[in-house]
């Protein structure tokens, strides 16, 4: 395990950390005790990771075309950070991870220009250290580069240490790197498995470079040794993403074959392997290669074939993607025939450092990889009977109900609305909203929610007084024409709390309603009526040749929405099934100015000494909860137990007295005090959500060292 930060780089002091997973049974439960609770608390972000992995080949040898690892820009890193920046532009990205990257010449200039592009921003990127084919620990063999503890140096104009690299748009809290044990001095270097987490977000975020030692098949290397030496990195990336409950996972694998990525299929999806939508296509190549090439004496290409295609880099998640697309245009695919590039052969003076000028997007011999994970709603709003969480905007005749249902937001079918400055969905792409909602008794049509475009809303859940429906809208075009596609539930009942569903899954086509979390009606939405409304997303009316329409009359709470299709489990969940507390910590001292993570993640050492260490030995462990149902109360059971010496009794059981958090209704975040600690004692802690009838599934586990005495 190697501890490395890349130079200069805005990154956290690196904390590596260990985990024991106890299966210790829950206690009968005990009377509720509890200590105050915070109502207007929030959970942690389940934040849409939006990631692109790209091998930049920023280091590569060979200065002509048909050298052997020749990478285009090779010298100009200005050019490859120009594409990053990009991309990184044009998809709102959050998650970086690069291959064949150099500390300093790469990631210092990459982390100013993309915070100088968004002003406020805040990047961090971290390295990983690996080996370049060839390379050695020995530092007196001739003609062969020589390895620090950090990996392999860059070379030439180059400067800082080659690797792996992950940067995010957030605050890193905690990195580790798992270094492959593949020999060196072959053909392909030697990587590594590089993890962080960042503050506020469930999911993990790792990289990799896995090599691939078939060109030393038979030289060094038998064919089976070869295989297992391939097999061996993947159980070991299998093995540290396998430790994350939620983990996204991208990098070079160097191989077109999937089904030697088996161990990682079965543990996450792959982000290509299926079409978000009309005109995507899955199974993108990633890497494009000269084929069919005839040079000279001098190495300067007569003609080539063209450029064959493979797919070798994978971007991974344990939480599916809503989209993914591999971007071919920044491949290099330039002609570098000398009829077209004289100056492209080795009899150019070596004064000219790249004699061969790539295509002006040409950035690498890969293709970057990015893909959109499945975040939490946005908005997700409480509407809970105050301001809290919501970033809207009332109008007209909305006011809080705090007495109802836990907390609601009372419309009163002329004036009262909701809405936000702009779009929340892409009506022309899948999407998914919700929202608890009651009618009033007598209410004519009701819209709960909507989203508007120029003559009429792109989208609309709404009642409907006639049939007593609940029904899911989309329009077949912006027009002052009533022509709708719709999902109609029948027995709507007014003055009764329903929480309601639209799904528009934009492969299929299929429109959907959900009611109380059962699938109702469905309908068809063809391509050919695809159309975007691009208006604001209004709770409390929609829009009907191009005037404001069906005020909603009644009250409504937990407004979300989500830029993907939900799934019927997920959907079933968020409608009556308690889900396991987010927002799990507790106070940490700081390290060299930086707060540590609060230790939720799966660590490698249980004994380590790389716990973040708690302020005090009488912590506070915190947790947010919710309650599908906003009238409900809810509250957490902790649990903790001593990691260095597990013959001591536990100072909190769960179920037992002294576990449980003060009761909130609907959501909040809750938390309890930990008795008297043992100095220097490593604890492991976890929780879940109980509402005195039944209970959610326990958290993973979260870990700290007590102080010193």
């Amino acid at each position: 395990m190697r501890r490395i930060a890349a130079h200069g780089l805005h990154i956290m002091a690196t904390v590596l950390a260990a985990v024991v997973l106890l299966t210790g049974q829950a206690a009968p439960a005990a009377a509720v005790t509890t200590v105050p609770g915070d109502a207007g608390g929030t959970a942690t972000t389940r934040e849409s990771v939006r990631a692109m992995t790209w091998n930049i080949c920023g280091e590569a040898g060979g200065r002509i075309a048909t050298d052997d690892g020749y990478c285009p820009y090779r010298n100009v890193p200005g050019k490859k950070i120009e594409g990053i920046a990009q991309l990184v532009e044009e998809r709102d990205l959050n998650v970086v991870m690069l291959q064949e990257v150099c500390s300093v010449s790469h990631l210092v200039p990459l982390e100013a220009k993309l915070e100088a592009d968004d002003p406020g921003s805040d990047w961090t990127f971290t390295l990983a250290g690996g080996t370049r084919p060839g390379d050695t620990y020995e530092p007196d063999v001739p003609g062969v580069e020589f390895i620090d503890a950090q990996g392999s140096k860059c070379r030439g104009s180059l400067s800082g240490t080659l690797g792996v690299a992950i940067g995010v748009k957030g605050r890193m809290t905690w990195k580790t790197e798992t270094d492959f044990t593949t020999p060196l001095g072959l053909a392909m270097g030697r990587g590594s498995v590089l993890c962080v987490e960042v503050a506020g977000w469930e999911n993990h975020v790792c990289t990799t470079h896995v090599s691939n030692f078939g060109a030393d098949v038979p030289l060094k290397l038998t064919q089976a040794q070869a295989d297992q030496y391939y097999a061996d990195q993947i159980a070991t990336v299998a093995d540290v993403v396998g430790k994350f409950p939620s983990v996204v996972l991208g990098g070079d694998f160097n191989t077109r074959l999937q089904d030697r990525l088996q161990p990682l299929y079965r543990l996450m999806s792959e982000c290509d392997q299926r079409a978000y939508g009309t005109g995507d296509a899955s199974d993108e190549p990633t890497k494009f290669t000269l084929d069919g090439v005839t040079k000279d004496a001098n190495g300067g290409i007569l003609s080539y074939a063209g450029y064959t295609t493979s797919k070798i880099d994978y971007l991974f998640a344990t939480g599916g993607f809503t989209g993914c697309d591999s971007r071919t245009d920044f491949a290099d695919q330039t002609d570098y025939r000398i009829s077209v590039q004289p100056a492209c052969t080795r009899t150019t003076p070596s004064s000219v450092p790249d004699p061969c000028k790539p295509g002006a997007t040409g950035y690498s011999d890969h293709t970057p990889l990015y893909g959109h994970t499945q975040g939490g709603g946005k908005p997700s709003w409480r509407l809970d009977g105050s301001a809290a969480g919501f970033d809207g905007t009332l109008t007209g005749g909305a006011s809080w109900a705090p007495g109802e249902h836990g907390g609601a937001l009372a419309l009163d079918g002329s004036t009262g609305t909701a809405g936000a400055a702009g779009p929340v969905v892409d009506t022309t792409r899948s999407f998914t909203v919700s929202a608890w909602a009651k009618v009033n008794p007598g209410a004519g049509t009701s819209v709960v929610l909507s989203q508007d475009g120029t003559t009429i809303s792109g989208m609309m859940l709404f009642y409907n007084p006639g049939d007593s429906s609940w029904r899911f809208a989309l329009p077949k075009a912006d027009s002052a024409t009533w022509s709708v596609d719709q999902a109609i539930a029948p027995g709507a009942t007014a003055g009764t709390w329903t929480h309601l569903t639209g799904v528009y899954d934009a492969t299929s086509g299929a429109v959907s309603l959900y009611v109380d979390g059962v699938k109702k009606a469905t309908a068809v939405h063809a391509d050919a009526d695809r159309w975007a409304a691009t208006g604001p997303f209004v709770v409390g009316r929609d829009k009907v040749k191009g005037a404001s329409n069906a005020y909603f009359n009644g009250s409504v709470q937990r407004v979300a929405a989500f830029g993907y299709p939900l799934r019927d489990d997920q959907i079933a969940s968020y409608a009556g099934r308690l889900t396991a507390p987010t927002g799990r910590n507790t106070a940490l001292r700081e390290v060299a100015g930086e707060p540590l993570s609060q230790g939720c993640h799966q660590n490698l050492d249980p004994f380590g000494a790389d716990y973040g260490t708690a302020t005090t030995l009488t912590p506070t462990l915190t947790a947010t909860v919710t309650h599908p149902d906003p009238s409900k109360e809810v509250w957490a059971e902790f649990s903790i137990w001593d990691n260095t010496d597990q013959s001591l009794p536990q100072p909190i059981t769960m179920g037992a007295a002294g576990s449980a958090s003060a009761k909130v209704r609907g959501q909040g975040t809750v938390s309890v005090p930990v008795p008297q600690l043992v100095p220097g004692h490593a604890y492991g802690w976890r929780v879940r959500t109980t509402d005195g009838t039944t209970t959610s599934p326990i958290s993973t586990n979260c870990h700290f060292r007590a102080p010193a005495a």
